[in-house]
């Protein structure tokens, strides 16, 4: 429905960096002008974001930002739970598929291995409290980490690899871009098709290079934002 749209638009851009807690929006009729709809369709769309928390409508005032979504800070490597947590959020995962795969030419390749070898495959939908932030869905070599388990996966990958395994963990490649979510991305993020994501292809290596995981991340760009900083 239109109002979804348009709070789905409100939303995000209440989420980028101009606006801040306590902000007051334009009024409703400047907000109707500017989505170029009714002022009853952009009611439906603020008691959206009201119902959320997001914003707060004040009579006689105006409507004010309440709280903005996470936006996570990122100086060097992080987990997506550590992201989390170094913000004084809570992180959560739900398994979606845990098994045992012969590993495809292109699996095969990403983690140095021989096309046929047995690789784990995860689908895990990320949480930043209780807000669908990233899907994930990754590869990690079966002989390599032959005791991995689903318990493992609800936790931290990178806890996992570094702490139970003593494998030192020196970095990871990412390739970044804009795309549209299929159908069931977009209904397990719980956005609309015609919502961007951001999908990111990321590889973790040790200290000898050699490829720790592969994995596709689809990041919900309205509930998790990403802001980084490089040092020279």
């Amino acid at each position: 429905m239109i109002f979804q749209k348009i709070a789905r638009l409100l939303k995000s851009e209440i989420n980028g960096y101009s606006w801040h807690v306590g902000d007051l929006l334009q009024s409703e009729a400047e907000l109707a002008v500017r989505y170029n709809v009714s002022r009853n369709t952009l009611r439906k769309a603020l008691s959206l974001l009201e119902g959320e928390g997001i914003i707060h409508r004040k009579h006689g005032s105006g409507t004010y930002i309440q709280k903005k979504n996470f936006v996570a800070h990122i100086d060097h490597m992080n987990s997506f739970s550590e992201i989390a947590h170094k913000s004084g959020k809570e992180a959560g995962s739900q398994i979606m598929k845990f098994e045992v795969q012969d590993a495809s030419p292109t699996i095969a390749t990403e983690l140095n291995l021989v096309p046929g070898e047995q690789v784990y495959y995860i689908k895990r939908l990320r949480f930043i409290e209780d807000n669908a932030a990233q899907l994930e869905e990754t590869w990690m070599s079966v002989a390599r980490f032959p005791d991995l388990t689903v318990s493992h996966m609800q936790k931290s990958k990178f806890s996992y690899i570094e702490n139970e395994c003593g494998i030192k963990i020196i970095g990871t490649y990412e390739t970044f871009s804009p795309t549209f979510p299929t159908p069931e991305i977009a209904s397990i993020l719980r956005i609309s098709p015609r919502d961007p994501i951001l999908k990111i292809q990321t590889q973790a290596v040790d200290s000898n290079s050699i490829p720790l995981d592969y994995s596709l991340l689809y990041s919900n760009i309205i509930e998790f934002q990403v802001k980084y900083f490089f040092p020279r």
